[in-house]
């Protein structure tokens, strides 16, 4: 999976490497190109067998902007769908990309009424700002897939750090880096359980 790729000719790198799916941000442009440029890459991906993913109604937290009031709109949503022909739609609801801390307000609701509305399985960006009760929450309310990054990441370098502290002599990365592998599995194996609940 190639995620938020901004750039065609990056997706068109990961058609000829047989990925199997893509998710194309052209969010951030002016409502019109980003409908063309999304059809665009939709086709070419999907006329190759991949799947296609794009974001409407920008998710805040992209180069550190947070944007808590951004919002998608269900007949937006259902007009861009139709006109891109993507497979899954990246919606704002209030959650941020690159979130540190686990307090982020979804509008339930408007997820409800998104999926009562979209065609397309919806997807919730910057997850790991979510409590684990209100991601149950989302995927009742129709959340089909569920990006978890940045808490990820601080799990894998809080296992390290801590492995660094316990022992100040091991230099090895070999001896380290298995510290955080091990706390992401163990981290990811409970969030699915939390989804799955």
């Amino acid at each position: 999976h190639l995620d938020h790729a901004t750039d065609r000719a990056l997706v068109e790198e990961a058609v000829e490497l047989g990925l199997g799916s893509v998710m194309f941000d052209a969010s951030a442009l002016p409502d019109e190109e980003n409908v063309a440029l999304t059809a665009e890459v939709a086709a070419l991906c999907q006329g190759r067998g991949l799947w296609v993913e794009a974001e409407l109604g920008e998710v805040g937290g992209k180069d550190g902007v947070h944007a808590p009031g951004a919002r998608t709109r269900p007949h937006e949503a259902v007009d861009y769908v139709a006109r891109t022909g993507v497979d899954a739609l990246a919606v704002a609801v209030g959650s941020s990309h690159a979130m540190t801390t686990r307090d982020a307000v979804l509008d339930l609701e408007l997820i409800a009424a998104l999926r009562a509305a979209v065609p397309v399985p919806l997807v919730l960006h910057g997850s790991s700002g979510v409590p684990d009760e209100t991601l149950r929450a989302a995927v009742r309310h129709g959340m089909k897939k569920i990006n978890i990054s940045t808490h990820l990441n601080k799990t894998f370098t809080r296992a390290i750090r801590d492995r660094l502290a316990a022992d100040e002599k091991v230099v090895d990365s070999r001896k380290y880096v298995g510290a955080g592998r091990t706390a992401v599995a163990t981290e990811v194996t409970r969030l699915l359980g939390v989804l799955a609940g």
